[in-house]
């Protein structure tokens, strides 16, 4: 076989494993329900998102393995682009929403936000970032990104702690 057909036919497989990996995604259903201990419910990242970010982290410490042996010189650029994938695969995979009777928090890697159900003043559904729902509590805002199982157990929750009706937002 001639090379640039190899090549044409390694580059539509490329394609079509990405259209395939990216349907999995957007298709996969998560928990429907939240883990409960104690009274209170834990809201973790859905499986195949915490599998896809820890695919990132894998990745990128290989390739910069691989990329540090095969060259003879330090080059940034590629450091940059695997800390990059590497911090982008660690924020994938972790992170969790609890509920309590009085309060609500999202611990991500790096912080921890925590709102009382008396301090939100307002909800916010973003149908563009995936349904995100935002709860303000004055300046301060709690964001809760489709990640996580249970989102519309999660959001139903939070309509009945608050007794606030969630607006749309642009």
């Amino acid at each position: 076989m001639d090379r640039s057909f190899l090549s044409v036919l390694s580059s539509a497989a490329t394609v079509a494993l990405i259209v395939l990996a990216t349907r999995w995604l957007v298709g996969v259903k998560g928990a429907q329900l939240p883990k409960s201990r104690n009274g209170t419910n834990v809201y973790g990242i859905k499986w195949h998102i915490r599998a896809l970010g820890l695919a990132a982290v894998l990745l990128s410490v290989v390739f910069s393995v691989w990329s540090r042996l095969d060259q003879q010189h330090f080059d940034w650029e590629l450091v940059a682009i695997a800390v990059i994938f590497f911090l982008l695969g660690l924020w994938l995979a972790s992170g969790s929403v609890s509920t309590t009777q009085t309060s609500i928090t999202k611990r991500i890697l790096w912080r921890s936000l925590s709102f009382h159900w008396d301090q939100v003043t307002e909800v916010r559904l973003h149908k563009r970032d995936g349904g995100a729902i935002e709860l303000r509590a004055g300046a301060r805002k709690l964001i809760v990104d489709s990640r996580f199982v249970a989102f519309e157990y999660l959001l139903n929750e939070i309509q009945t702690r608050t007794q606030l009706r969630p607006v749309k937002a642009a």
